[in-house]
């Protein structure tokens, strides 16, 4: 397996032939990538994995409605080009940190660092930490440990931040196949997925729990198989802590 930084210089390679298009950028490609089926395999997962991108925002003290009005006028900015497939928000329904989670969602590497290169999109990016107090950006992959799935835009999204214990990913993701069945059964939870964070940094692990309502992600929580999963996690993650937010409407007219 090539390692995360021959990965990224790849991603960054690629972006610059399909902005740029020349052919000595396409030349510097071929000049630095080694012609095995290894870097094939990876050029392929570049061009065919799904990618999620993820802002963690925290609003300014006593300016969140500030915020607002300036997502509202940088809005259309962030919709209008044709590599994301989908953006939303959510605001944290207990109003703590963080106040509010975006996802931009991608077919492909490929698309997301052509979308992010574009100098307008750049400079939304460059300028969101003077509009928020505190922001991080993640990356996050899709695995494949639940499978239900239903319609994208449920109002209410419980998300579990998870860091793997150290050296226990492998023990970890054994658990998590065993609980699938008992996490994605009850009818108050209307689709689930999971996504590792491509980086390797923390949090290690996104999990998105979907509800039609706030009173059935309530409800849910309080069921006892999801209670003695939420205690088992305790003992089988380092750390993981968990938020529900609520759907806006920022983007929904994409």
């Amino acid at each position: 397996m090539i390692s995360r930084l021959a990965n990224l210089s790849l991603i960054i390679l690629i972006a610059l032939v399909a902005l740029v298009g020349c052919d000595r950028a396409q030349r510097t490609v071929l000049d630095v990538t080694p012609a095995d089926a290894t870097m094939d395999e990876a050029m392929m997962d570049m061009e065919t994995t799904p990618v999620k991108l993820v802002w963690l925002v925290d609003y300014p003290e006593g300016g969140k409605d500030i915020y607002l009005e300036w997502i509202a006028a940088i809005a259309p900015t962030l919709q209008a080009p044709e590599e994301v497939n989908r953006i939303r928000s959510y605001d944290n329904t207990e109003e703590v940190s963080p106040h509010r989670f975006v996802e931009f969602e991608f077919d492909s590497f490929v698309d997301a660092m052509t979308y992010m290169n574009r100098p307008e999109i750049a400079a939304v990016f460059e300028d969101l930490p003077n509009h928020a107090s505190r922001v991080s950006a993640h990356t996050f992959i899709e695995r494949s440990d639940y499978s239900k799935t239903g319609e994208d835009d449920w109002p209410i999204k419980g998300i579990i931040f998870v860091e793997y214990p150290l050296g226990g990913k492998a023990a970890y993701l054994e658990w998590v196949a065993s609980i699938s069945d008992a996490l994605v059964g009850p009818e108050q939870l209307k689709a689930v997925a999971s996504y590792d964070n491509y980086n390797g940094e923390n949090p290690h692990r996104l999990v998105e729990l979907k509800f039609a309502s706030q009173a059935d992600a309530t409800a849910y929580e309080e069921l006892e198989s999801i209670i003695a999963i939420e205690t088992e996690l305790d003992v089988r993650a380092g750390s993981w802590m968990n938020h529900t937010f609520e759907l806006r409407s920022d983007y929904i007219n994409q």
